[in-house]
């Protein structure tokens, strides 16, 4: 039975190694029956003509999309974009190569090759370079940060419309693993690949965007309007566009909630120039608005009594400096469109004028207290100096407690600022100045404030007597050491004005009396003192003529006492006593001399 079997197995052996030699004479050449490369049977094909089969099913294959699954969207990649290519020849080879591997395994795969299909991979290869750059792209287009919503503004012919987009996550592309999956998915042939990638969750909720989308297209729907005093900048709707800047916030619970800011930048860039021609103006005082010309006038030079008269006095209201304000105009404008308002009164920057309407309260002028009037012959150079004098003091404001000083008020006289040479009593003699004869204002004003009962700080008398003055109740000016002061001791302000006519100069103190009556009483002059007398030659004359420069004057010495009744009945009667001495005034005399 043994020598059974080994025949058995021997004759078996034999019909299979006869088997595999007619078959491997038979497939001598060819690719084995039943090989498929992308479907296509090529079975039987020597490698030449398999090539020439697969050259434009091969080339098909490279053209043939792949999907791209990535978060919320699905894209197509054209393979040939990140270098796919396919080698149909190492394809072809490939194919013919199965089956060939070895004598023993490769008999039994030619063996049973027509019994069953194989289908062999087309050779792909890639271009790794190409294939990270397309996904660092990928990550770039779909990756994002987070987002608390936003809005879209589109400009339609009748207005402005407002879309809102919901809160999203973070989404990030994880690029080495993307591009890992893809170089296999490509390799393999597969139709189908997923980008990794995370998302994080909305950080809040749509309903806050949708509110603020609500906001935003009623603001847009017509003008903003900034009011103040009477002006008005207008914020059209295609200004508000180019202010409005989505920002995010969060809120107790780390949610983000999407806010609407305006850049003082951009504000200051579109709104700068209206903004400050429509608002920009300086402060201006209150002002006590006074008759310039007193309702009655004193003039007299010897005793006399004052009481103080009613006025008419009105108020012009004070005027704050307000300025456009870039900062304060952008937090407003988000007020107003998170309020859903359309016009609201300006917030600027203001500061108040030194002298407010409020705080003449209960201080306004009534009466006249005081005035006085000085005579001069109408066109010498010094009515020059005295008329411009008076125009820079007329209508000061003295608040209480304050001094007032002419010296201080006007400041240096100088020729540059219009005063003009004119005669000045230096060292007892008349000297053309520049501004001079403006002595005649320091003894108005010393009078005014006389017959006005305030207290008299400092002034001067001049050196001799000149007649147009009351003796002893006048005084002289010289800058900057020679002034005329005295202080508002009411309890209101004082208004002072000062008028011309072509022979006078006038001076009234309006404000609150503070005395029923006030009363100039002069003392007889007593020690008189002869004048001296100064001969000067001069060329200007034919000789022996005489001019005279200067007229003499008698010095003498006098008292004046003022007398004060106050307005309150209990009060105590006040009474001031001064003395003046004059001193002679030289006589000079010109006299002619040869040459």
């Amino acid at each position: 039975r043994r020598t059974i079997a080994l025949a058995a197995s021997a004759a078996v052996v034999g019909v299979w190694l006869a088997a595999v030699a007619l078959v491997g004479v038979a497939q001598q050449g060819r690719i084995l029956p039943g090989t498929t490369v992308a479907g296509v049977d090529i079975g039987g094909l020597d490698v030449p003509s398999a090539r020439r089969v697969l050259t434009p099913i091969l080339a098909a294959e490279q053209r043939r999309t792949v999907g791209v699954s990535t978060p919320g969207a699905l894209l197509q990649l054209d393979p040939r974009d990140v270098g796919l290519t396919i080698d149909v020849a190492a394809t072809a080879d490939t194919a013919f190569a199965r089956g060939r591997t070895g004598w023993v395994r490769g008999a039994g795969v030619r063996l049973l090759a027509p019994l069953h299909s194989v289908e062999v991979a087309p050779r792909r290869s890639l271009d790794e370079a190409r294939l990270v750059v397309w996904v660092d792209d990928l990550a770039g287009r779909i990756g994002r940060d987070t987002s608390a919503g936003n809005l879209t503004i589109v400009r339609e012919d009748d207005g402005y419309i407002v879309t809102s987009a919901a809160p999203r996550g973070a989404l990030r592309v994880d690029t080495s693993a993307s591009v890992a999956a893809l170089r296999t998915a490509l390799l393999d042939g597969e139709r189908r690949v997923r980008i990794v990638a995370s998302v994080d969750l909305p950080p809040g909720e749509l309903a806050p965007v949708e509110r603020l989308a609500g906001d935003v297209e009623h603001a847009l729907r017509r003008p903003l309007l900034l009011r103040d005093d009477g002006r008005t900048l207008r914020v059209t709707p295609d200004v508000l566009v180019d202010l409005l800047v989505l920002g995010t916030s969060e809120d107790e619970l780390g949610r983000s909630f999407p806010t609407l800011t305006v850049p003082v930048g951009r504000v200051r860039e579109r709104l700068g120039t209206d903004g400050r021609a429509t608002f920009d103006r300086p402060a201006r005082d209150a002002r006590i608005v006074t008759e310039r010309v007193p309702p009655q006038t004193l003039s007299d030079l010897e005793a006399t009594s004052t009481r103080p008269v009613a006025a008419s006095v009105t108020i012009e209201p004070s005027q704050s400096r307000t300025t456009f304000a870039p900062a304060l105009t952008a937090a407003q404008i988000e007020r107003m469109v998170a309020e859903r308002q359309h016009a609201a009164v300006a917030d600027l920057d203001a500061t108040e004028a030194d002298l407010t309407t409020a705080d003449l309260r209960g201080r306004v002028p009534t009466h006249l207290l005081g005035t006085f009037t000085t005579s001069f012959a109408a066109g010498p150079p010094r009515t020059v100096n005295i008329r411009l004098l008076a125009d820079i003091l007329d209508d000061r404001i003295i608040i209480p407690g304050a001094t007032f000083s002419i010296n201080e008020t006007s400041g240096p006289r100088r020729c540059e600022d219009g005063f003009v040479p004119a005669g000045t009593i230096i060292r007892g003699e008349l000297v053309d100045t520049c501004g001079g004869g403006v002595s005649q204002i320091g003894t108005t004003v010393f009078n005014a404030a006389f017959f006005a009962g305030v207290e008299l700080v400092q002034w001067q008398p001049h050196s001799f007597y000149i007649s147009r003055y009351p003796a002893g109740r006048e005084a002289t000016l010289n800058y900057p050491d020679l002034d005329v002061k005295f202080t508002n001791d009411t309890d209101g302000f004082i208004v002072l004005r000062a008028s011309t006519t072509p022979d006078s100069v006038t001076i009234s103190l309006y404000g609150v009396p503070r005395w029923a009556e006030v009363r100039a009483e002069h003392g007889e002059r007593r020690a008189p003192t002869d004048f001296g007398q100064e001969e000067r030659p001069t060329t200007d004359l034919r000789p022996g003529a005489r001019r005279v420069l200067q007229s003499g004057g008698t010095g003498f010495t006098i008292g004046v006492r003022r007398v004060r009744v106050p307005s309150d009945a209990s009060g105590e009667v006040s009474e001031e006593r001064w003395t003046t001495v004059y001193h002679p005034q030289l006589r000079i005399v010109e006299v002619g001399v040869l040459g």
